[in-house]
């Protein structure tokens, strides 16, 4: 097995050999056996353990054994208290989601101060065939059917090449201890149920199901990339945007082989779904004024386009940006392009900061190429579909892009040899609940 997640590694240029790996460290088979592998295969490895506080004495017994193991194979140790329950109610989420929300925020805090490469992750290919048949029974449409992807800015995923079988008969081969989350079992969740009612089921009919499954998701990835190229054209022969709503044209839509398609890929990074899509595509040819209402956007048919815009009782909730200017330090390194952090001249920025999405006509200087570049092109070469584009953040100084958050500063407010200042800015998420402060690394030694 530690060849195989090396050859995939490889293969997907996951991880950089020199740079310092966050493992996400639940003590479960999983997460257990990942730390293993990085640390065999000689990656610089810390990690990260998450306490929601779901599970009583469980929970402590978790981080107990987590402790216990990252002390015996000399591994520096973060763990993060969290109130997942209260955090669940005051942002209306269930619990899942208030922990997934609590845990990658805190991973994107820890990378960017412990100035890490990337926080690998534990998801393996039947949990990837689980994610997969999950979003075929909701409707997630091209997107949900292409399942975890194997990168997600920092966030890398090793073991999607490897079975949950595959990865416990590993430990048992190694002798490696872990723990085992007793609500696995348990059918309330709902991943749950496709893990051990729905999947079982399937098999009857196919025995080979999961490798189907995960063999579709790699032609599915495929249709979505043929998919996003063409709605980029799409969309530049269709939309236009001004004072913050969106036109598409109706009668230019109507001409595409698609229609619906189309207007549905165009609607959905707004929050509407297929069913909205299919009403509004019907309504086209219908006396203008009918409306939509996504949870946070309205869409109208007027009489030759479609209006997309915010509604007023649910104006977004835009991230605080934190900045902390300082002497630069000597000798000091600074993350990759693409951190969650971000680190500029102090004495170049002009004018306060501010943050908003992008718009049509916005330029920047991307750090480390000449001249000048449209925002839209340079998402366009990130590889971003629609939806992608629509949630990330941009940082003015002034009315100049000085970061597209998340990818890439501006070369002018760039950190350079003269610079005796610097701004250390992030972005902070809006409502985002306030946790306990992670302990410190139990060791500094970075091998098993």
């Amino acid at each position: 097995m530690k060849q195989t997640v090396h050859a995939y590694i490889e293969q997907n240029k996951l991880l950089n050999p020199d740079g310092k790996v966050i493992v996400a460290l639940s003590g479960g088979a999983d997460s257990v056996a990942l730390l293993h592998i990085l640390l065999s295969l000689h990656y610089e490895c810390m990690a990260a353990h998450c306490n929601f506080h779901l599970r009583g004495e469980e929970s402590e017994r978790d981080e107990q054994f987590v402790r216990s193991l990252c002390g015996e194979w000399r591994v520096p140790l973060h763990v993060r208290q969290f109130d997942t329950e209260a955090y669940a109610r005051a942002n209306r989420l269930s619990i899942e989601m208030a922990a997934r929300d609590l845990r990658y925020a805190w991973f994107r805090e820890l990378a960017a101060r412990e100035q890490a490469k990337a926080v690998a992750v534990a998801h393996h290919a039947d949990d990837q065939a689980e994610t997969v048949l999950m979003n075929l029974v909701r409707g997630a449409g091209l997107r949900g059917m292409c399942g975890m992807p194997v990168r997600n800015g920092l966030v890398v995923r090793p073991l999607l090449c490897c079975t949950r079988q595959g990865i416990e008969d590993y430990l048992r081969t190694k002798q490696i201890p872990f723990v085992t989350d007793s609500t696995n079992t348990q059918t309330d969740y709902k991943r749950n149920k496709f893990r051990h009612i729905v999947l079982p089921m399937l098999e009857q009919i196919n025995p080979g199901i999961r490798q189907t499954l995960a063999e579709e998701r790699d032609h599915f990835a495929g249709y979505r990339q043929m998919v996003q190229a063409y709605m980029e054209q799409a969309a530049a022969r269709l939309v236009h945007q001004t004072d913050g709503r969106l036109h598409i044209d109706t009668a230019g839509l109507l001409r595409e082989p698609a229609p619906e398609t189309v207007l549905y890929e165009l609607l959905l990074p707004y929050g509407f779904n297929a069913t909205q899509a299919r009403q509004l595509h019907a309504a086209l040819d219908g006396t203008p004024g009918k409306r939509f209402e996504s949870p946070t956007h309205y869409a109208i048919k007027d009489r030759a386009e479609i209006i997309i815009g915010r509604r007023a009782d649910c104006e977004e909730a835009k991230p605080t940006i934190k900045t902390n200017v300082r002497n630069r330090r000597p000798t000091e390194i600074f993350p990759a392009a693409d951190a969650d952090v971000a680190f500029f001249d102090a004495d170049k920025l002009r004018g306060p900061l501010s943050v908003r999405h992008w718009q049509a006509g916005d330029v920047f200087h991307p750090i480390g190429l000449k001249g000048k570049k449209k925002i839209s092109d340079f998402f366009t070469d990130c590889k971003l579909d629609v939806q992608q584009k629509q949630e990330v953040w941009l940082v003015l100084s002034g009315t100049e892009v000085a970061w597209v958050a998340g990818h890439r500063i501006d070369e002018r407010f760039k950190v350079g040899a003269e610079t005796t200042r610097v701004a250390e800015v992030r972005l902070v998420p809006s409502g985002e609940s306030p946790a306990a402060p992670d302990t410190k690394p139990q060791a500094n030694s970075k091998e098993a």
